[in-house]
């Protein structure tokens, strides 16, 4: 049987500090003038500029995300990949199709709904696009000291989330991203009212 791979989850919170530190100094050398993107590649760059670090910014319209060719392939496959991430914390982490208990078709099952409700009928995107634009920011760009260990095997990144007019989610105006430390896939990801793991 093939040994499990394990990383430490306080290496990669000094990683992301690290990151963070550097980044900052050299933001602090470079010229203000532009606003230039968090997150130079993936469908949730869009809205989110420099000032933004940390914060989920959902667009109110934009293209249907992840697209009905990625999920077609859901029908036939869980492990299809819905989508990538490059994390500092953890290296490449994905978003698979997933089943009831993971991934993008345990969120489907479990969270839909609450993913709708944040997005109360504000622009065109569908709950998908909030949900994978969240994930993307979450752990891309997590809320400083964030990931946290939460514990048999996962990983916790939160971070808030905020509207591209400028206006938050009325009840839950956090999103919350639980990573498999094993496996480097998401579990779940769900909007909540509090800002912690």
């Amino acid at each position: 049987m093939p040994q499990k791979r394990r990383r430490s989850v306080i290496t990669g919170v000094a990683a992301v500090l690290a990151a963070g530190l550097l980044a900052g100094g050299l933001a602090l050398t470079a010229d203000r003038s532009v606003d230039e993107p968090v997150i130079a590649e993936g469908p949730s760059a869009a809205g989110a500029t420099s000032g933004n670090e940390g914060v989920v910014v959902i667009t109110r319209d934009g293209p249907d995300l992840p697209g009905a060719d990625v999920l077609d392939g859901c029908a036939s496959d869980d492990r299809q990949l819905v989508a990538q991430y490059d994390t500092d914390a953890l290296g490449r982490v994905v978003l698979q199709c997933g089943n009831p208990s993971q991934g993008y078709e345990h969120i489907r099952v479990r969270h839909e709904q609450d993913w709708t409700e944040v997005l109360g009928g504000r622009g065109s995107r569908d709950w998908d696009d909030a949900m994978l634009t969240a994930v993307r920011t979450a752990l891309t760009a997590p809320r400083s000291g964030y990931p946290e260990d939460a514990g048999d095997g996962k990983v916790c990144f939160v971070a808030p989330v905020s509207f591209d007019d400028g206006s938050r989610p009325d009840r839950e105006p956090f999103v919350k991203v639980i990573v498999s430390a094993t496996t480097d896939r998401v579990i779940t990801a769900y909007p909540t009212r509090t800002d912690g793991c």
